[in-house]
């Protein structure tokens, strides 16, 4: 099953994200994305979990209950969605490999954070996990790898009109390794609700937010 934009059921006050695999929810969906329904301001939102989205904690995040949402997080990523806007998070998770997190666990934590997001009308449409070694693959930011596979399951999204969203350098290095945007929402960047705003194209960037970095290495708006 396919790591996108899923239906929703509600039961109770609990929503139900139906038909996200365990695969997708552990970055291990090859699917396509579909390209958005009407051309927006960017062809694909890409998202950092860990500071970004959720509160940063030391460690690893092996349980539903240890996961905090940053304050705005979920309207943010519902202002992408009712825009129109495809979106995929791109996390690293090394514990994967040292054992301090296993794949069981990260799942209970994706489908906590899918189904928090979906509660404020957010939804992701890929997931890319690197659950690498520090050294040992291509795709653990800062390097690109896990951006490229994003590009590669949606040929249709033009690298100039992709942003990679994070509060770290990694992520930042990550997004011009792969000659695609960045905007920084960590404590020096842009507040949430001022990048929602930015990124449904209701107000213009600032020049320090959001750089577009070609394949030549050029920098510009």
């Amino acid at each position: 099953m396919r790591g996108r934009r899923r239906p929703v059921a509600a039961v109770g006050k609990q929503l139900i994200v139906d038909r996200w695999s365990d695969a997708a929810l552990l970055g291990q969906d090859p699917s396509q994305i579909p390209p958005p329904e009407v051309p927006g301001p960017w062809d694909l939102v890409l998202l950092d979990r860990d500071g970004t989205l959720n509160v940063h904690r030391p460690g690893y995040i092996s349980a539903p209950s240890q996961l905090r949402l940053r304050p705005g997080a979920a309207d943010f990523v519902a202002k992408l969605t009712k825009a129109g806007l495809r979106t995929a998070l791109v996390t690293n998770q090394r514990g994967l490999a040292t054992g301090l997190l296993s794949p069981a666990q990260l799942v209970e934590v994706h489908k906590v954070l899918v189904n928090r997001l979906a509660r404020q009308g957010g939804a992701l449409d890929a997931i890319e996990v690197c659950g690498h070694q520090i050294g040992t693959c291509d795709c653990r930011k800062p390097l690109p790898g896990m951006i490229f596979r994003l590009l590669s399951r949606a040929p249709w999204a033009d690298p100039a009109r992709v942003v990679m969203v994070g509060d770290q350098e990694t992520d930042k290095q990550a997004a011009f390794a792969a000659g695609v945007n960045w905007l920084d929402v960590g404590p020096r960047g842009t507040a949430l609700a001022d990048a929602a705003e930015i990124l449904t194209g209701n107000v213009p960037p600032k020049r320090n937010s959001v750089m577009l970095v070609s394949a030549r290495g050029n920098s510009h708006l």
